[in-house]
């Protein structure tokens, strides 16, 4: 795995999926502004958690191609808020 280094996150976008009443999967045809943490640097304060979903402008990342994964680095200051799905 990547790992993030400094004031940096490494975080994979994650596709939305709804269900409709009838059981029907839908998947957003809109590109997604959601991140998944998957890597959280030694210097960020008030680290969020591996997993954590956040809203992500993705102007301000960088991608990077690791093992054939889709990743991408944005420093912790640049997380626009954190997504939280209704229970």
């Amino acid at each position: 795995m990547l790992q993030a280094t400094g004031t940096r996150y490494v975080i994979r976008p994650v596709e939305l999926r709804m269900e409709s009443a009838g059981g029907i999967v839908l998947k957003s045809t809109e590109d997604t502004q959601l991140a998944e943490i998957v890597s959280v640097g030694s210097r960020v304060e008030d680290a969020l958690p591996l997993g954590t979903k956040i809203v992500v402008n993705w102007n301000h990342t960088v991608p990077v191609k690791h093992e054939n994964d889709a990743l991408w680095i944005i420093e912790s200051a640049a997380v626009a808020a954190v997504y939280e799905e209704k229970v």
